[in-house]
């Protein structure tokens, strides 16, 4: 684990601008720039609406530390001040995206969503070719342990996502969804989520807009709801009590003038509640001049995952115990690792010599002019003196230069305690 070294912006250090800053470097990007720092030979790029992670496997910790730390400050120049980004390596890094697959690293614990990112960002890699020995042990082994918490603990059930979020707050802020309006945009995964969770809070109308309009009839049919054409949407968020925007888009979809065009056709005049829960945000955070509009972002929704918070502390230390012993396990398998290497070309060696013995018995028994009993004993007298002709003399050179280290080493590798002496031919 040693060889491992992270950097981390996220909603515990972040607001959503700085996180949004250094998202809007694609994981590709990010991956190319990393695995090209010095000592670098893999790394992986973890990006969501609540965090951006770099992961690397390297031959030199202080020199990738040191280029990892340059890069994310010409990517991002935050004041050194803020404290803004988290850098881990060795085993608290590793711990770190075990916690992170398993939701405990969530703005809402729990949520299911992140499990899928992590598998995600670890698929790119791979088929970007940024992925070693190291990293995928990591990340495989954090793809399972985020199923056993899910699985073995209850710490993903409830609100459980920035969807089921979204719909809280509005539902907190109106009193009730039930005879209100409700505009969503969108039609991707997270407005599928929201639109999950209105379901069955008897809104009167859900409106569902999305440049697609192929996927916004979709997900209204979900919502037995009705889809509009995206150039329309305005004349609907007239008519809304609560807009959930949910886009993928990398630009404003919301601005100031959309929402000043609606509340000018509002009858009756009355607030107008928007939620943005996109990433990065598509909602010009000047549509809050506007009177009577009120805008919550991921950012609004703290106080929804400090709930969430209290709710499942005796859940989290259930998945804390899960993650503490599979990092146990995960440590012994990587020290393994060390000997994999090492081995593989020990049996490649060992292999090819048995090859070409077995060979050779197989065409001294074809032949039919020599006892099978003495074909293999041969078979085994020469394939013993090959296995043991390179240990034979390592062992006499360190007898002649007194190194009993060899000895005590050579003993412990063959298990020679209690073994009766045969002298050597």
């Amino acid at each position: 684990m040693d060889s491992i070294i992270s950097a981390h912006i996220t909603h515990k250090q972040a607001l959503m601008a700085d996180i949004e800053r250094l998202g809007e470097l694609e994981p590709s990007k990010l991956m190319a720039a990393g695995i090209a720092l010095p000592g670098a030979s893999e790394c992986i790029a973890l990006r969501t609406c609540n965090r951006v992670e770099i992961y690397l496997a390297t031959s030199d910790i202080n020199a990738t530390r040191r280029g990892l730390e340059d890069l994310i400050n010409g990517l991002v120049p935050f004041d050194i001040e803020q404290n803004l980004v988290q850098y881990l390596t060795g085993r608290d890094s590793v711990r770190h995206i075990l916690r992170v697959a398993s939701g405990l690293e969530s703005m809402i614990i729990g949520e299911d969503q992140i499990q899928f990112q992590v598998k995600e960002a670890f698929e790119r890699a791979e088929r970007e070719g940024m992925v070693g020995p190291m990293l995928s042990i990591v990340f495989r082994k954090a793809i399972s342990v985020g199923k056993k918490v899910r699985s073995e603990t209850r710490v993903n059930k409830g609100c459980v996502s920035i969807g089921t979020a979204a719909v809280e707050l509005a539902e907190e802020k109106l009193g009730t969804l039930a005879d209100k309006n409700i505009l969503v945009v969108g039609a991707g995964e997270m407005a599928t989520l929201i639109a999950k969770h209105l379901v069955g809070k008897g809104p009167r109308a859900v409106i569902v807009s999305n440049r697609t309009y192929s996927r916004a009839v979709e997900l209204a049919w979900v919502l037995n709801g009705k889809a509009v054409r995206f150039d329309g949407f305005v004349h609907f968020m007239a008519q809304a009590d609560v807009v959930l925007v949910a886009t993928s888009a990398t630009h404003m979809v919301v601005t100031k003038r959309h929402v000043e065009d609606a509340v000018a056709l509002r009858e009756p005049k009355g607030g107008l509640i928007i939620i943005d829960v996109s990433f990065p945000r598509n909602v010009e955070s000047e549509v809050t001049e506007v009177p009577g509009v009120e805008l919550y972002d991921i950012d609004g929704l703290r106080g929804k995952a400090e709930e969430n918070l209290l709710k499942r502390r005796a859940e989290i230390r259930n998945a804390e115990k899960i993650i503490a012993m599979e990092l146990e396990s995960l440590g012994a398998r990587i020290k393994e690792m060390r000997a994999d290497a090492l081995l593989g070309r020990l049996y490649g060696k060992y292999a090819e010599m048995k090859e070409r013995e077995v060979r050779k018995a197989l065409n001294r028994l074809s032949s039919g002019r020599e006892p099978v009993e003495e074909v293999l004993q041969d078979l085994a007298d020469v394939m013993t003196r090959k296995f043991l002709a390179d240990p034979t003399e390592v062992l006499k050179g360190a007898c002649r230069e007194g190194d009993e280290e060899i000895l005590e080493i050579v003993q412990d590798i063959f298990r020679l305690d209690g073994v009766v002496h045969v002298p050597s031919k």
